[in-house]
């Protein structure tokens, strides 16, 4: 993953105008109102773009990134949100348990395999069962942003111009969620930057323990 060197310097150069959403969350309505009387954690959360989402709806957000300008931007626009620095390579500052929704959007395709394993294995055991994970993710069909570009690392994971960034296909994306119940594994544009952007969106279901 880009340092965050890299990171303070994009989120720099942002405006508060420039903090803005689109609605793939939507689709997960039910899902989101079962967190109404617990915080939903943004990972990943950048300048605030789905927060700024929740945050407007009337959710109550931990928004979560590495980045320090990035959380200074989501400030400025969402103040109410609850901010947190962290890196996702490292254990998830949370309790067991201790929400029932968490996002990942465009948060969780820059690390090797066994790192992205063990980041979705840190949220499951951070989610109550039952509990959500709502996610977006590079597909391997993203050729406006890189994919198939650079240096092979692993798999469909490349370094280009200083940045290491993966992209899923349906296969990989199954394999990595194979503990969880999917609800949704779609793949399509997101329209939320200048280009259209190839993801995968899924939302995957903490499964209860057997009896």
């Amino acid at each position: 993953m880009p340092d965050r060197t890299y990171w303070d310097d994009i989120y720099g150069a942002l405006r508060p105008e420039d903090v803005r959403y689109d609605l793939w969350l939507e689709a997960f309505l039910p899902q989101l109102e079962a967190s109404r009387d617990m915080p939903v954690i943004d990972l990943g959360c950048g300048a605030g773009n789905d927060t700024l989402y929740l945050s407007e709806r009337g959710f109550h957000v931990i928004a979560c990134d590495a980045s320090a300008e990035a959380l200074r931007r989501l400030k400025e626009r969402v103040p109410e949100a609850e901010a947190r620095q962290l890196d996702l390579t490292e254990p998830l500052p949370f309790a067991e348990g201790a929400a029932q929704v968490v996002i990942a959007d465009l948060s969780l395709h820059y690390f090797p395999w066994a790192v992205t394993v063990d980041i979705v294995r840190e949220i499951a055991r951070v989610l109550r069962p039952g509990g959500a994970l709502l996610c977006r993710v590079n597909s391997v069909r993203n050729t406006e942003y890189g994919a198939g570009q650079g240096v092979l690392l692993e798999p469909e994971y490349y370094e280009w111009e200083g940045k290491r960034k993966r992209f899923f296909d349906r296969r990989h994306l199954e394999e990595l969620l194979q503990e969880w119940d999917l609800l949704e594994l779609t793949e399509g544009p997101m329209n939320r930057y200048h280009k259209p952007k190839m993801v995968w969106t899924a939302a995957a279901v903490k499964r209860f323990p057997a009896p």
